[in-house]
């Protein structure tokens, strides 16, 4: 027995080593109703904040995804809009030299000196005659 003392001395003193190195127990308590209440309300709470907070960050995504499209749908009306005025100045100036073509003196100067035409002395007018039934017509009843 005296050998086995030493031994039982050992393994007692290593099992108080691990008694000091474990961390104490947590102390159990009964939980009162209204400190239950109270943590249920904060995790609700809890839960409350971050959905609100997830619907803020959503909203904040949605207007700045709408400024984004307003921007680029700016750009392209602006384009647009100096495309038009382009088109309105070529459409004047196209307008200016149509009036200065089919201007009366223009073309009475050129049918003088490049066709050779020439103004008549005396115009003889002529009456109107009634040219009698229309050929269409007599066509349409020949078989």
């Amino acid at each position: 027995m005296i050998a086995q003392a030493p031994a039982q001395a050992a393994r007692n003193e290593s099992q108080r080593a691990l008694v000091r190195e474990r961390p104490p127990e947590p102390r159990l308590a009964a939980v009162k109703a209204k400190d239950e209440r109270r943590r249920l309300s904060r995790g609700k709470a809890r839960g409350v904040a971050v959905l609100a907070s997830l619907l803020i960050a959503g909203t904040l995504l949605l207007v700045a995804a709408g400024q984004a499209m307003v921007a680029s749908q700016q750009v392209r009306l602006d384009n647009l809009t100096s495309e038009l005025q382009v088109a309105v100045a070529k459409n004047q100036n196209l307008q200016l030299s149509k009036a200065q073509l089919v201007a009366p003196n223009r073309i009475l100067e050129i049918a003088e000196h490049k066709l050779g035409m020439v103004l008549p002395a005396d115009v003889t007018y002529l009456s109107p005659v009634n040219p009698g039934p229309s050929l269409g017509n007599d066509k349409a009843r020949i078989p």
